[in-house]
């Protein structure tokens, strides 16, 4: 072998590896990437939740007000007081019905992308 074939042969490994190197890297980037993605759409869907959970427990102290001031209560204030816990009711199902659907559809937008975290 003289010097110049030699010197082709060196510069050639050369650069597979560094081709190498960087599609490993470019590789690496994308994983990063993904998993970012896969953080921010989790951290999206974890806030729905504790929205949910928020508003169910607001609820649940509400309710438990008016029921100690039905206890006491005149029959008018009664028919008063059951018709807002009827009203909070409905409005409580409607929203938590709204909210589980943007869960739904945020986790189903999740797998479509493949940014799902995998438990």
């Amino acid at each position: 072998m003289n010097l110049l074939t030699t010197h082709r042969q060196l510069l050639s490994a050369a650069l597979i590896a560094v081709v190498a190197t960087v599609g490993e890297a470019a590789e690496t980037g994308k994983a990063a990437a993904a998993a970012e993605a896969a953080r921010a759409t989790s951290a999206s869907t974890q806030r729905l939740v504790e929205q949910a959970t928020a508003q169910r427990e607001r609820m649940l102290a509400e309710h438990a007000a008016l029921t100690k001031q039905l206890k006491t209560a005149t029959e008018e204030q009664r028919k008063a007081i059951l018709a807002r816990l009827e009203e909070q009711r409905k409005s409580f199902d409607e929203s938590q019905r709204t909210l589980a659907k943007l869960i739904r559809d945020e986790q189903r937008r999740q797998r479509q992308e493949g940014t799902s975290p995998r438990r």
